[in-house]
């Protein structure tokens, strides 16, 4: 008996995994080095230095760990260097070391990142089997464990606010005073700010407009779907526009309240970089069409509703490491013939947008939108200021008529720990019985609220007060937040009037 056999018809892709981890090493390495120009031209050569550290750190953990576990498990032939160099080039363990340093602050010490990517490495991909048998982003493992356990593991090399940092615990996700809108954008540095990238954040994070050029290249090249980051993105933007019509927000500049406000979501945190180049990861994404889109909508969803809802600045990482749990669910859902699938995925995505939509504009409504607070004077007959200690440490009489004193009041880290104190610099006319002018010069209340008082609006009301009258001074809108410290202030005054016998 004759058999005839045919080839069925398959198709070939001209990209290898290895190719395809190449093209993605070397867009990864990009956007580490536009970040590395950054820092060198914002703050100098030891913050490069200190970035290429990190880096080296977390790849040459994430190398070890791989080489450590090939040889205690010594799968298939006898372990060489030749079975070690097939183990890691078939792993890509520094993919993941790499798109996590990118995902991490530079304040992030060195001993967190290498514990962390210890524990992705070994816990997020090879105790599943290694790579292609991972369930969770294994990166995304690995910020998360940052999040939990390493969030003090910081210095204090970079001491400003991230955008996201501040649009979340100053204006809560939602303003929608005018005043505020422009408040807002000005201390995010606006719209071009956060499109180029030119500041401090998450190492690989801030620069949307490279990240998009790399994305469509890398979308061109088949080494990534273009479907995930296409409606992961769009989805974002229309159900923040979405908000934004139901609350009410005001315009900014020509933008209308629908366009610049989901701009802000797009374009703060991880979310374009998380689009590009984690939610696209084959392994713990859907592998059909339908499913992929199913995937990044899922995703966009928990992400707003993260901002919004939950006490966190940032939902892209843990709208990943959620949509992958529900990844297995998605393939047998649309398991079969893709294209007699269709009508079912468009009836899922439909669905799914829909309970999405009105879980968004559901949970939005029970967002406080932020409010200018009100103006509030503190005075040295304040209950709550005479709660505060202070003593004067020093006084130089300058032979001018004027005299220094150096004081310190306790502020709102006080509450913590007694010991701490703000140190204040004032200087009396002791001839007319007048502050001359009041300067912080030491704070250790919250870093970017406490601080807060060295605005030159809040101090200019000190000014020529007269000694012999209580103080009362106003706690402007500048100072919004920081109310201890405030008081603080006033406190260190009053120890001044006292100490001249008012």
């Amino acid at each position: 008996m004759k058999y005839i056999f045919n080839v069925s018809p398959n198709l070939r892709q001209k990209q290898s995994t290895q190719k395809i981890m190449l093209e993605l090493t070397i867009a990864l390495l990009i956007v580490f080095g536009f970040s590395l120009a950054y820092y060198f031209q914002a703050y100098g050569m030891d913050y490069v230095i200190r970035a290429l550290v990190l880096m080296a750190c977390s790849v040459l953990t994430a190398l070890v760990t791989e080489v450590a576990f090939a040889f205690f498990m010594k799968k298939g032939a006898k372990f060489d260097l030749k079975y070690v160099g097939k183990f890691l080039n078939s792993s890509f363990g520094w993919i993941t070391a790499i798109i996590l340093v990118l995902m991490t602050p530079i304040s992030i010490r060195p001993f967190a990142l290498i514990v962390s990517t210890f524990l992705c490495i070994l816990f997020g991909k090879l105790l599943f089997g290694g790579f292609g048998n991972n369930i969770f982003n294994p990166a995304a493992v690995g910020r998360a464990i940052i999040f939990a356990t390493f969030m003090g593991a910081t210095t204090d090399v970079v001491t400003t606010a991230t955008p996201t940092t501040t649009i979340a615990t100053e204006f809560n996700w939602l303003v929608l005073d005018s005043d505020l809108i422009t408040e807002m954008m000005d201390a995010i540095g606006g719209l071009g700010t956060l499109f180029t990238g030119w500041y401090p954040g998450a190492l690989g994070e801030t620069s949307a407009l490279l990240i998009l050029i790399l994305g469509v290249i890398l979308a061109i090249r088949k080494v990534i779907d273009w479907r995930i980051p296409t409606i992961y993105l769009g989805s974002i933007f229309v159900l923040t526009a979405a908000i934004a019509l139901f609350r009410g927000v005001g315009s900014y500049g020509n933008l209308p309240g629908f366009i610049w406000y989901p701009l802000v979501h797009v374009l703060t945190g991880g979310v374009v970089f998380g689009a590009v180049f984690m939610l696209t990861d084959p392994v713990t994404s859907p592998t059909s069409a339908q499913g992929k889109t199913i995937f990044a909508l899922g995703a966009a969803i928990i992400t707003v509703l993260i901002r919004i809802k939950a006490n966190l600045p940032e939902g892209c990482l843990y709208s990943i490491l959620m949509m992958n749990m529900l990844t297995p669910m998605i393939e047998r859902a649309l398991d079969g013939k893709q294209l007699t699938l269709r009508k079912k995925a468009a009836f899922m995505f439909g669905g799914v947008a829909i309970v999405g939509l009105g879980s968004v504009l559901l949970a939005a409504s029970a967002v406080q939108a932020k409010e200018p607070d009100p103006k509030v004077f503190v005075a040295t007959s304040d209950a709550e200021t005479q709660k505060f200690d202070a003593r004067i440490d020093a006084s130089v009489d300058n032979g001018d008529g004027t005299t220094t004193f150096t004081v310190a009041a306790q502020g709102y880290h006080s509450l913590e720990d007694a010991s701490q104190y703000n140190i204040f610099e004032i200087i009396v006319n002791t001839e007319n019985k007048t502050i001359v002018s009041v300067k912080p010069t030491t704070i250790v209340d919250t870093e970017y609220v406490g601080d807060k008082i060295l605005d030159e609006g809040f101090l200019a009301q000190f000014n020529g007060l007269d000694l012999s009258a209580d103080v009362s001074v106003e706690r402007n809108d500048a100072v919004t937040g920081a109310t201890y410290s405030a008081r603080s202030t006033v406190r260190a005054v009053q120890e001044v009037r006292s100490a001249l016998g008012y």
